[in-house]
């Protein structure tokens, strides 16, 4: 017994060669270094904060904590990282002897010698152990693949969860600027409202002709119109974000307008290095999952060789169920080691292998496509970014030439030195650059998300 106890510890210390093949990376799939960087900051809190520190506004912060807790998407994320936890244990516990207790009781009738019957009984109480030698590491592949499939889907949470953070935000901010669209265009109908009533008095007093009053009763009924149709698409937004949320959003918690949410974002520094995206969770889940193709080639290879299976009962055994646990039992144990020899399987091994390999490559060619995109994402984040703050400026000093313009050409119409068009054409010149002004404020805003998602945010899924 002792001999067999040492050949099996020797069999457990031999055990687990893995046929798994290395991956070989290519490093030079994207540049060292960003273009349009910002700064050479290196500290990673300005690289990559956590939402907290992100978002600035009190108001969003609630909004995104009630998306975290609400929102159906990341609840089921965060299910399939149960699920592929609860596989990874499965294949986990295969490391370990399957034993289980046995108990039977058999009766049977036979014909004696001298052509009688007898009825016997037999019981017995046993222990079994069945194990599976990992001479060639089968099942350390199989459990290595199960780990980087649950590594991979706990990074495609945490993706989920960025991209969540990232689309309140947007939404929030998009909301804000069709409330900023709609004050601008209340504050141009009660514009017009006055320079309607102004050419409806210089009419009745015989100064201008009808035609200049219905041009003011058309320009203040279009903008009463895309008044209604700015009302709807702020209630589409509303609805955009409840769906985010997943439940109702207090009315304290929606914007007012752009003074909520031109501070609301932290200003990310990029740094300089390319490094930095090997962090983004979107690139990790595409390199625990070609880890895990990579294992697969190793179970496949595995196929190839023996499989050694080793089962052992000890146990008790007796005629009679009250002897069977007291000195008059007999004591039974059987050992029984099987081997299984592929020898002809149709091509299936070589199959299961081609496959395999082809999987890892394709893993392969994702996990470098991934690292490309998110290299371009960053990229495009800061092209945009190098130009933008010279984009508002010249934005605003448009604004303020557009709104002395308008007042130039209203109070030259009040005093009859100016025409009714031309204070049409000031005043839509005016509420024009005043959108542009809102929208590219919102372009700024949706930078700011862009290089905190682009550089891979710091979240984390528990």
């Amino acid at each position: 017994m002792f001999k067999f106890l040492f050949i099996l510890i020797n069999l457990f210390i031999f055990t687990g060669c893995s046929l798994k093949p290395d991956i070989e990376y290519n490093d030079s799939i994207i540049p060292t270094e960003f273009k349009n960087s910002t700064d050479k900051n290196s500290n990673l809190e300005y690289i990559q904060p956590n939402w907290q520190d992100f978002v600035k506004n009190d108001k969003l912060k609630k909004l995104i904590k009630l998306a975290l807790e609400n929102n159906r998407d990341l609840k089921i994320a965060i299910l399939n990282i149960e699920s592929a936890r609860a596989t990874y244990r499965i294949e986990k516990a295969k490391y370990f002897p399957s034993i289980e207790a046995k108990a039977s009781n058999t009766n049977a009738r036979d014909v004696t010698s001298n052509n009688n019957t007898e009825i016997s009984r037999t019981y017995s109480a046993k222990f079994g152990a069945s194990y599976e030698l990992d001479l060639f590491g089968k099942t350390r592949s199989l459990n290595d693949s199960a780990l980087q499939s649950y590594l991979a889907t706990k990074y495609a949470a945490t993706s989920t969860k960025i991209s969540l953070i990232s689309e309140v935000i947007n939404v929030w901010n998009t909301l804000s600027s069709n409330i900023e669209h709609l004050k601008l265009l209340q504050n141009s109908i009660d514009n017009l409202k006055v320079a309607s009533e102004l050419t409806q008095k210089k009419f009745d007093m015989g100064i201008i002709l009808i035609d200049d009053v219905f041009s003011s009763q058309t320009s203040l009924k279009e903008a009463e119109v895309n008044l209604l149709n700015q009302l709807t698409m702020i209630e589409k937004n509303k609805n955009a974000l409840e769906l985010l949320v997943s439940t109702s959003i207090p009315n304290n918690l929606l914007p007012t307008g752009f003074k909520d949410t031109e501070n609301s974002l932290m200003l990310i520094q990029s740094g300089l290095s390319s490094e930095v995206l090997f962090s983004r969770p979107d690139i990790i889940e595409a390199e625990y999952n070609l880890k895990a193709k990579n294992a697969n080639i190793g179970v496949a290879r595995a196929a190839f060789f023996p499989s050694i299976t080793l089962t052992a009962d000890y146990g008790l055994a007796s005629t009679s169920l009250s002897s069977l646990f007291n000195g008059n039992a007999q004591t039974v144990w059987s050992f029984i080691p099987s081997i299984n020899l592929p020898i002809f399987k149709g091509g299936e091994n070589k199959a299961n292998l081609d496959y395999a390999n082809a999987q890892q490559k394709i893993a392969l060619a994702q996990y470098e496509k991934t690292i490309q995109s998110a290299f371009k994402d960053v990229s495009d984040a800061l092209i945009e970014r190098a130009n933008i703050s010279k984009q508002l400026n010249a934005q605003e000093d448009l604004v303020n030439t557009a709104q002395k313009n308008y007042e130039v050409a209203l109070n030259s119409y009040k005093y009859g030195l100016g025409t009714y068009l031309n204070v049409l054409v000031a005043q839509k010149t005016l509420f024009d650059t005043q959108r542009v002004l809102v929208d590219t404020k919102l372009i700024e805003l949706i930078n700011r998300v862009s290089l905190y998602t682009s550089l891979g945010g710091n979240e984390k899924i528990d």
